[in-house]
């Protein structure tokens, strides 16, 4: 079998639990369960928060924890409050024990710490986003799947699509030399390339916060873990806030990628209408008797009027709908999508 690994942060999270996997294996679960720390599940108590709260690196080991507590745990990743769960071994503890035996989880774990920096794109193609930085929010996500929608009997979600196609952009910008924060991620879900993407519950905030199931509050943390960002970054003149959506509407509503900035921001304003264009362009250039209607308007949402930086909120079409589905269901325009997304940042960025 053969798994391809787009970055080292996948690495690394395919590592933690392969490892854990093999350190069952060595031990066998009877023995190694007497010897695992254990907490009780409190009201408001999540996966992300329990691993957070005993000294666990959370992304790294939640899927280690969700496999020795798999038969206790809700279809969405809940836990039952009052319900005593096991702490996974960290890794360094398996690696000790199993050294004797195993030596090849020290040989991976050595290759861990070689990185050329990137954490999405595999190579820097030129400079033309350096000194740039760019903050990229895929929608919902955790407990909120987004829109959903159904094809051939199996249900898609929006968080799913806005994710794969965020992570696309994240490796373009990149690859171009600019710096990316990707503010919602997934521990084991890289770019894929499926045509019908898996929903799964795994999602957290920047930097390892589990994503609450108020809609509110979901949004104020998003905006918060930008700010905190931006407040370190300030020495930076070119920074933006990228939001990517999926809307829901009715099955015959057929609609292009629209953009939406913040009322009275100048330079969202600007960077929503470059964008606009670049797709306008691109649809000409590619389907010049499609014609396109995506727009650029004010609208004060709750995350791109709370961010520090100038922020763009896109649209990129109604997942009910079975014609817009094609541009984000099939991978290749999920990648088309990316590229021209940066590529209307890189036509921007020289002039700031």
């Amino acid at each position: 079998m053969f798994i391809f690994l787009s970055n080292m942060k996948e690495i690394k999270t395919i590592f933690t639990f392969f490892a854990f996997l093999i350190f069952f294996n060595i031990c066998g679960w009877a023995q190694s369960s007497d010897s695992l720390k254990t907490v009780v599940a409190q009201k408001g108590d999540g996966i992300y928060k329990i691993l957070r709260e005993n000294g666990y690196p959370a992304k790294d080991y939640y899927n280690a924890f969700k496999s020795i507590n798999n038969n206790k745990i809700g279809l969405e990743d809940q836990l039952i409050q009052g319900e005593t769960y096991f702490l996974p071994p960290f890794i360094e503890d398996i690696a000790e024990e199993t050294s004797e035996t195993n030596d090849s989880i020290l040989i991976i774990n050595d290759s861990i710490v070689q990185s050329n920096g990137l954490l999405y794109a595999d190579t820097i193609i030129d400079k033309q986003l350096d000194g740039a930085i760019f903050y990229l929010i895929s929608g919902h996500g955790g407990p909120d799947p987004g829109a959903v929608s159904e094809i051939n009997g199996k249900q898609i979600s929006e968080d799913e699509y806005a994710y794969d196609i965020t992570l696309r952009i994240a490796k373009k910008i990149e690859e171009h030399s600019g710096k990316v924060f990707m503010i919602i991620n997934d521990p084991n879900d890289g770019i894929r390339d499926d045509e019908l993407l898996e929903i799964d519950y795994d999602e957290y905030c920047y930097p390892d916060a589990e994503i609450p199931r108020s809609q509110n509050q979901r949004l104020i943390q998003r905006a918060d873990a930008v700010n905190d960002l931006y407040a370190e970054n300030k020495k930076y003149k070119y920074q933006r806030v990228i939001i990517i959506h999926l809307d829901s509407r009715s099955t015959g509503a057929n609609v292009d990628v629209f953009f939406y900035h913040f009322p009275g921001s100048k330079k969202g304003e600007a960077t929503a209408k470059i964008l606009q264009q670049k797709f306008s362009d691109k649809y000409a250039e590619f389907q010049p008797n499609r014609g396109y209607e995506g727009t650029v308007s004010p609208r004060n949402l709750l995350v791109i009027r709370k961010v520090l930086p100038p922020a763009v909120f896109i649209e990129l079409g109604n997942i009910q709908n079975e014609k817009d589905r094609k541009r984000f269901v099939n991978p290749d325009n999920r990648q088309a999508l990316a590229k021209w997304i940066v590529e209307g940042l890189i036509e921007e960025y020289p002039d700031n």
